[in-house]
């Protein structure tokens, strides 16, 4: 096949955003008008998850194939920690770049290490968990970058290309950001060869007050979902959030607000693919990188194993694709060997992930299918009291699976004396997990001794540590 025959990629992926989170997904009351078009002319796969919910752990597995724990990200890349995506590791735009493909990658990238960690004052102005990466092998492939490392201001966003000098627009970031798409797409590419774009849209991820005011008037009052826990909202990973009903209902608004914004750039860039003749000639992808809990289950933030959490948007376009839903569970890192597998391109041998691509365009199914979980302690006081006690933070959190049909979790916590516990929900009956099944019932408990081997057996493949901690501590619970 010619270079110029080749479908180009467009992936478009906004952070914080739970799958609930948009009209077509009949859930949360958010009005998305544009997307809920391009759902109905796209697959839309109803069991997308994000395998480790969190940024760095969820990037990196997306842009590599391989599991985030594989990969060294047990946290996000912060201040005071050595973690980055390695310069050897195989990302997408390296492997279509091999196959021709220009590339370009624009918005929040966060798989750098802070510049802060070697440099408090750094030339390109990025200070705590922010970087500038230059060109080289720290862009794993992306010929074209307008990007940063993690700024949360999405009103008075900042980026770099390919010096040290800020660039600072003054307009909220997802418009800025699909600007700079367009232009891409328009003046800078080679329109005689086929292109990669990644599009990064850091809303809706707190600061939630950071969204112009048209969007919020979209939404003059908000009703919380059932499981929303007024009386004690805090991280998972410890941290607490005092949150009145006002506020989080306000918070809500934003967020919801925050995701009508993305709407409307979602159909300014479809509209410019259509009048560009661009939009049946690509592979173009909606998606997410974690959800946000808003309250539900007393929690804020990500990091748990919740549907608000780990359930994520994944809509993808082909061209005379006619397949409307896709059910198989499809976790972090089967998208890069999927996206490869729907462009005709090579895997790396590198990729641990599965190309699903055969059950976006086909009929086949697989619904035996899961998607393994994993969290371990993120926080930077957490993090540090662990190694400070000669502890190694990996083997802590939780790991877990998600069925069609249920969620089981392996639970060591984040404290240096771990509780095991265990948890088993019927997600498809209790979507919004308010009830743990009984695990004293025959039938919950022979679910759940099925579950926790192949969760086992999968954390033996990976070398994960996790597995031999929770086979002492567990010990406490008696066996299954």
């Amino acid at each position: 096949m010619s270079a110029s025959k080749k479908k180009n990629l467009l992936f478009i992926f906004a952070d914080q955003w739970r799958a609930d989170a948009m009209g077509w997904a009949h859930a949360d009351p958010v009005k998305t008008p544009n997307m809920d078009r391009f759902c109905a002319d796209a697959t839309y796969c109803d069991h997308a998850f994000s395998t480790f919910p969190v940024c760095s752990p969820h990037r990196a597995s997306l842009l590599t194939g391989r599991y985030p724990l594989s990969l060294g990200f047990f946290t996000n890349c912060k201040t005071g920690l050595p973690l980055r995506l390695r310069d050897e590791e195989v990302s997408i735009a390296q492997a279509l770049g091999k196959e021709g493909y220009q590339t370009a990658y624009i918005g929040k990238w966060h798989l750098d290490e802070p510049e802060v960690n070697h440099d408090p004052a750094p030339a390109s102005g990025a200070r705590d968990w922010d970087a500038y990466t230059p060109p080289g092998p720290r862009r794993h492939g992306f010929d074209y970058w307008y990007s940063y490392g993690t700024y949360d201001k999405h009103l008075t966003p900042h980026y770099w290309q390919d010096s040290p000098q800020m660039i600072c627009p003054g307009v909220w970031s997802a418009e800025h950001e699909t600007d700079k798409a367009i232009e891409y797409l328009r003046q800078v590419r080679d329109h005689n060869r086929p292109f990669v774009m990644f599009l990064s849209w850091n809303p809706p991820h707190s600061h939630y007050d950071q969204v112009p005011q048209r969007y919020l008037d979209l939404y003059p009052d908000v009703e919380l979902k059932d499981n929303v826990d007024l009386d004690h909202i805090h991280h998972h990973t410890g941290e607490q959030v005092n949150y009145t009903e006002e506020e989080l209902r306000l918070n809500t608004r934003r967020y919801y607000a925050a995701v009508s914004g993305l709407d409307d750039q979602f159909g300014r860039l479809m509209e410019f693919m259509r009048e560009e003749g661009l939009y049946e000639d690509t592979v173009i992808v909606l998606s997410s990188d974690h959800g946000d809990m808003m309250g539900s289950h007393g929690l804020m933030g990500k990091h748990v194993w919740y549907e608000e959490s780990i359930h994520i948007p994944f809509v993808v376009r082909v061209a005379g694709n006619r397949k409307r839903v896709c059910r198989t569970c499809i976790g972090s890192q089967d998208m890069m060997p999927t996206l490869l597998g729907l462009l005709g391109a090579g895997i790396p041998d590198t990729v641990e992930g599965e190309d699903c691509s055969r059950y976006i365009l086909t009929e086949q199914e697989d619904l035996d299918r899961v998607s393994y979980l994993c969290a371990c302690p993120g926080g930077e006081a957490v993090v540090r009291q662990f190694e400070s006690a000669g502890k190694d933070p990996l083997i802590y959190g939780w790991r877990g699976v998600r069925t069609q049909t249920h969620t089981y979790v392996m639970e060591l916590g984040y404290q240096l004396q771990p509780v095991p516990v265990r948890y088993l929900y019927c997600t498809a009956d209790d979507p919004q997990q308010q009830h743990p099944l009984d695990l004293t019932e025959p039938e919950n408990r022979a679910l759940s001794k099925r579950l926790e081997e192949s969760v086992m057996d999968w954390m033996r493949r990976q070398n994960d540590g996790f597995a031999g901690h929770w086979a002492a501590e567990a010990a406490k619970l008696g066996a299954l």
